[in-house]
């Protein structure tokens, strides 16, 4: 027969056990969700694919690359891989160069490129894999 004393102990182990567990699962889980915030500005390239989806937490993913117009058209040139860098802010944005190989007849117009903001849109920091391009 179990003693008064050991029974009370050990029917509050289980509460001890699963409460440290919850503690671990928890911390554990939020250092993998920040492992997915980068500060923006420390960005230096980003290396976008034709048919790829940016990664999101709280908007729908989008294609990595976007034609939105201008005067060669959308069909004409795609192309499969572009690389943009980070060269510095205007003081309100960052601002981009987007490089890709291409023939002399072709060249970038505008360029936009978005990321999503890892806890609101003006966020500094974003979500790792969520920028895409928009070009002309």
């Amino acid at each position: 027969m179990m003693s008064r004393q050991f029974q009370q102990s050990w029917i509050k182990w289980p509460h001890v056990t699963l409460s440290a567990l919850l503690i671990i699962l928890l911390c554990d889980g939020l250092a993998a969700w920040n492992g997915d915030r980068v500060l923006l500005s420390d960005v230096k390239v980003l290396t976008l694919y034709h048919g790829q989806q940016t990664s999101a937490r709280r908007a729908s993913p989008i294609p990595q690359m976007k034609c939105v117009g201008g005067t060669a058209g959308c069909s004409r040139f795609t192309p499969e891989v572009v690389q943009c860098y980070n060269r510095g802010s205007d003081g309100y944005d960052t601002q981009w160069e987007c490089k890709t190989e291409m023939d002399n007849d072709y060249k970038f117009g505008r360029i936009e490129v978005s990321c999503e903001g890892f806890d609101y849109p003006d966020d500094p920091y974003i979500l790792k894999g969520s920028c895409g391009v928009g070009r002309e």
